[in-house]
């Protein structure tokens, strides 16, 4: 059996927390189950390197996934909102705002007052927004491709669908305890 089926079956199918556990079990377990937890963990701290880091998308610029998806979300949105954005992407509409102001300031986005609501501004791609938009899709498909080609090398179809499957739902789990 591998340590990682090992760890289920040792430390968390059939157990539960004794609230009146010694500090040396407490340990004892911790340490098991931190080790499942730190590849959590390392994927999360890995991705967001990866989101945050500056790269050319394809149009000679560099910027970040993030700033790319936002060019995106607009783009295939015209009109939407910095509530609506941050709510997607779970950041503060203040944090999405200082990203829209630079997108704005790279000519990559512009903003209007709401025809139906002064209160709202509603943000729209440039031609050079929609030109990132697009170089931005087509370097995800490589990159999506060329990731689970990869992944092909080393895990069935059905171990990388079930894999999609737990993170959908443990990004359920996060969502709930986020709100």
């Amino acid at each position: 059996m591998d340590e990682y089926k090992k760890l289920y079956y040792d430390e968390i199918i059939n157990n539960w927390i004794d609230p009146n556990e010694t500090t040396e079990k407490i340990n004892k377990r911790f340490e098991k189950l931190n080790k499942k937890t730190e590849i959590l963990y390392k994927f999360v701290l890995g991705y967001s390197n990866y989101m945050n880091m500056r790269r050319n998308h394809g149009t000679g610029d560099e910027l970040s996934m993030i700033e790319c998806h936002i060019i995106v979300d607009i783009a295939d949105n015209p009109g939407i909102t910095v509530g609506d954005l941050a709510k997607k992407w779970l950041k503060t509409p203040s944090a999405i705002s200082q990203i829209v102001k630079k997108l704005i300031q790279n000519e990559y986005v512009y903003r209007e007052i709401s025809k139906k609501n002064a209160k709202f501004i509603n943000l729209y791609v440039t031609d050079k927004g929609f030109k990132t938009a697009e170089a931005h899709k087509h370097y995800d498909n490589i990159d999506i491709i060329k990731t689970n080609k990869v992944l092909l090398k080393k895990f069935t179809v059905d171990e990388l669908a079930s894999f999609d499957k737990i993170l959908e739902e443990y990004s359920s789990i996060l969502l709930k305890n986020y709100k």
